[in-house]
């Protein structure tokens, strides 16, 4: 993605409210054609991470718009919006336009993009806000349709909504006659649905946790929140977040969510399909239209849970069903690991709720648990009671003291803890303890996914464990499990790092004002370059953690040659004027010091070439190289020889060597005679006798 972006002081400028009118005022633009007025904010369309400004199409004057622009800490779903752009349906709000601009209110490049907006208001401000019930006949057929029309077509393109919600519903017109669903792209997934709106599974995740989803989750919240529009009112605005959970539980879904509230009776059937509790029952997009046509269905049942015919105490509750009982261990995790290590629950397992393959499966737990002995006492406690509650509720999410998360939610807790200064230890410890692999060893049937998933966590581990060097540690595990996430650099706090082709032009544009001393490369830009490069950089990586400077100094620069040679762009002025300035310890390993003068003067004429590829040939030349190793080698010899010479000089023996010399030539001489007198003697004797 190329993060070109255009900023201009004219154009036309629409009131901060809904009503349209002249447009003028300060803009910033978007692939040369929509016009943002950073100057004109909406608030009534803001996100809890983008905040909502005018906007106009440039080709299209009068189009009603309105630009979302990513101001919060937290990435957006950059990869959805690539599926997003161009969806038509009745019930969604066209997503016209996305990418970088420039934003001058924070003088830095920011991720925009651009909505239709809707002709009608947002119809739910705030969750606790109690409306007009929608009791009329018509609400099937002109508001619940297009809305599942509108997650249809998004399945069909590859997206899952996760922003099904009361807070993001608009009127489409302003005769409110038909609703739309507003932005999923400009946070991250599920994370700012509420509690009453998701699946029980999904209501245990803390909200980073919560992973991508399915179908299924999108329509259970569009269940829930179809009840809140028919009754007019959030009846769980005043439970709290666990109560909730806990309901749900124990009652369901449905009975949590409609309780006392009277719905219209031609609704309570759809309502039954969408908010069933078990992902196999719950309706679908092919039952929900053959409702919608009128044909009645099957009612959902749900599936009764195995009780204990005795229960068990915990927290001074009695607790019928692994389930209930595990989800409560969890909210007391102190409590509840000496109770699962004193084989209580195992007992109650064979003896109460008489399943004692459970109960043979919590004993496994605690044994590999123990097993790991690098764990410290309170460690293996932990680690122990995580993997009891995986198996006694394998479709919870991972639970490990305070980090609650299903397997595709662990790159968004990581994400969220490092953008906001959070401490990342649990995520750690639950890497380093193979957590996730206790869960995938208690799958009841194979898939696929499971193997990738099993490979994936293996890698984590290994780059947590190698954390030290460059291109290991968080910050891969934080670009390996967010595909859409832009790079944390510090040095990128003002821009806007995509992808691996927008590594180089920033860098570049930071050149031109860097300090020389500062390195392009730390821990952040590193990981995300071996993350996101498809090539194998392995040897580069390997010289870059080098402790010898020279050393790595050259990985640096090879790395960044091999992404220019790669993916371009032709020339990084700034970026080799930077680099230039650091390559002391590359031109310092030569020996030669005219050599090192020659390579002083010469690399200010390679960076105005612009080229990092020349820059790095030139100076680690392998003929150069060579060139300098032998002429310090024979150097090194002429010295030795003439340091000899002198010390034989000042102990004054130079004189006793030539004698010694002279003497030794005349006993050859002699000796070489009589060898010869003796050698003809025998050879005439031979002759005569």
């Amino acid at each position: 993605m190329a993060l070109t972006a255009q900023s201009s002081d004219s154009g036309k400028q629409a009131d901060s409210g809904a009503t349209s009118g002249t447009l003028t005022g300060q803009t910033t633009m978007l692939r040369d054609r929509f016009a943002i007025y950073y100057e004109s904010p909406i608030p009534d369309l803001d996100t809890a991470n983008a905040t909502a400004f005018a906007a106009e199409d440039r080709r299209q004057r009068g189009r009603p718009l309105f630009a979302l622009v990513v101001t919060g800490p937290l990435p957006a779903r950059v990869m959805i919006m690539k599926h997003l752009k161009g969806v038509r349906a009745a019930g969604l709000m066209p997503l016209m336009e996305w990418g970088p601009v420039d934003w001058p209110p924070q003088q830095a490049i920011r991720l925009a993009l651009i909505y239709e907006k809707p002709a009608g208001r947002r119809i739910v401000r705030r969750m606790g806000d109690v409306i007009k019930a929608h009791q009329d006949q018509q609400f099937a057929k002109t508001l619940l349709r297009p809305l599942v029309m509108a997650l249809g077509e998004l399945h069909n393109n590859g997206v899952m909504h996760r922003a099904v919600r009361p807070t993001n519903l608009f009127y489409a017109d302003a005769a409110e006659s038909r609703i739309v669903l507003g932005d999923c792209a400009t946070g991250p997934v599920a994370l700012d649905q509420p509690v009453a709106c998701e699946t029980i599974e999904s209501g245990m995740c803390q909200p980073e946790g919560r992973g991508a989803g399915n179908l299924a989750d999108d329509f259970y919240a569009l269940g829930a929140s179809a009840v809140m529009l028919l009754t007019g009112r959030n009846p769980l605005i005043d439970v709290a977040d666990d109560e909730i959970v806990k309901r749900k539980l124990t009652q369901g879904s449905y009975a949590t969510l409609v309780s006392d509230q009277r719905v219209p009776l031609n609704m309570i059937e759809v309502l039954r399909g969408l908010l069933a509790d078990d992902k196999e029952q719950r309706w679908d997009f092919e039952q929900l239209d053959l409702w919608f046509n009128g044909r009645r269905m099957s009612p959902v049942q749900a599936k009764p849970l195995k009780r204990a015919q005795r229960a068990f105490v915990f927290m001074n509750q009695e607790f019928l069903s692994p389930r209930h009982l595990a989800h409560e261990m969890a909210t007391h995790w102190d409590k509840a690991a000496p109770i699962v290590l004193e084989g209580k629950l195992e007992i109650w397992l064979r003896r109460g709720l008489e399943d004692n393959q459970l109960a043979d499966q919590v004993a496994m737990a605690i044994r590999n648990a123990a097993a790991g002995s690098q764990h410290s006492r309170g460690g293996i406690n932990d680690l122990a009671l995580a993997n009891v509650l995986i198996v006694m509720d394998p479709d919870a999410p991972i639970r490990f003291r305070g980090f609650r998360a299903h397997m595709d939610g662990f790159g968004g807790v990581l994400s969220a803890a490092i953008a906001r200064g959070q401490d990342t230890k649990p995520f750690t410890e639950v890497i380093l303890a193979e957590i996730p692999k206790m869960w995938l060893g208690v799958r009841d049937h194979f898939s696929p996914e499971y193997v990738q998933l099993d490979g994936t966590f293996r890698e984590l581990r290994e780059f947590l464990i190698d954390g030290v060097n460059k291109g290991s540690g968080l910050e891969r595990c934080l670009y390996e499990m967010n595909e859409s996430q832009q790079c944390m650099s510090k040095l990128f706090e003002k821009d806007l790092v995509l992808t691996i082709r927008d590594v180089l032009p920033a860098l570049d544009r930071l050149g031109a004002r860097m300090d020389s001393k500062t390195h392009p490369l730390d821990r952040h830009v590193v990981a995300f370059v071996a993350a996101r490069f498809p090539k194998e950089i392995g040897p580069q990586l390997l010289a870059l953690n080098e402790s010898d400077p020279k050393r790595s100094t050259l990985g640096m620069l090879s790395l960044l040659a091999v992404l220019q040679w790669r993916l371009g762009p032709e020339a990084v002025h700034g970026l080799c004027s930077w680099v230039g300035g650091l390559m002391g310890p590359i031109i310092n390993s030569y020996q030669s010091r005219e050599r090192r003068r020659w390579l002083e003067r010469e690399i200010p004429r390679l960076v105005r070439k612009g080229s990092l590829p020349e820059l790095y040939n030139f100076v680690d030349d392998a003929e150069e190289r060579k060139s300098d190793f032998d002429e310090y080698r024979r150097a090194r010899a002429e010295w030795s020889a003439a340091n000899h010479q002198i010390k034989a000089l000042e102990s004054g023996q130079v004189g006793a060597d030539e004698n010694a010399e002279r003497m030794g030539e005349k006993a050859a001489a002699t000796g070489s005679v009589g060898i010869a007198i003796v050698t003809v003697a025998i050879v005439l004797a031979g002759y005569l006798l």
